[in-house]
């Protein structure tokens, strides 16, 4: 176990947060909308409804879970999802501001809900593995959820909770920030509107630069 208790350190979500993944998500639930004859979704509509848990995102847009199997759905999604994936790219200001932390001294993480194999793959085609520490991905999607694998960083890295910060773009992040007891900052370019994430005082960015400054303050 690494001692770096009094290390600064951030954690980010990958999936729009670093990753600019929206357009292929729209695209992937739009193809299984289609297909069972459901009102597809623009980016407006997706960003307003998108959350968590997933099973009720994919009920509010119209699936019927009691005839679908929510696990075979993901997995078409996820399909879909990475064939579209050299649509991708990193959001503006992702390498940057990765550079701006490691060059003041944080430690970074990566915690996503995505699975491990294929978070370590998508990471290392943006050839950025080297700025985290640790790259945390989901070992069985089916038995636990970020929360539980947050934990596991934070015992893993020994990480002290007064000295991080979790950056993410879905209210859900901020569950995960609060239920480890950190301070969280939300980025509104990603997969959620900056109206739904700015409630009950949250800190939001619209620029993933602006992180640098938040982080220099909330960790002094």
């Amino acid at each position: 176990m690494s001692d770096i208790s009094n290390s600064k350190a951030i954690i980010w979500d990958w999936n729009g947060t670093l990753l600019d993944d929206l357009d292929i998500c729209i695209i992937g639930i739009n193809k299984y909308l289609t297909e069972r004859n459901l009102k597809t979704l623009d980016k407006k509509r997706y960003r307003d409804i998108f959350g968590f848990p997933i099973g009720d995102y994919y009920q509010k847009i119209g699936f019927d879970l009691k005839k679908e199997s929510l696990e075979d759905l993901s997995v078409k999604f996820l399909k879909t999802y990475f064939e579209n994936f050299n649509q991708t790219m990193l959001n503006k200001g992702a390498h940057e501001i990765l550079t701006k932390f490691q060059e003041a001294g944080y430690h970074q993480y990566i915690l996503s809900a995505l699975d491990q194999p294929s978070l370590d793959d998508s990471i290392k085609q943006f050839k950025i593995e080297n700025f985290f520490k640790s790259i945390q991905g989901a070992q069985d999607t089916l038995a636990k959820g970020k929360i539980d694998y947050g934990r596991e960083l934070f015992a893993a890295e020994n990480l002290n909770t007064e000295r991080t910060i979790l950056i993410g773009d879905t209210l859900h992040d901020k569950e995960v920030a609060d239920s480890l007891n950190i301070k969280c900052v939300l980025y509104s370019g990603g997969h959620q509107t900056y109206d739904r994430l700015a409630i009950n005082n949250s800190i939001v960015v619209s620029d993933l630069l602006e992180s640098f400054d938040i982080a220099g303050k909330l960790l002094f």
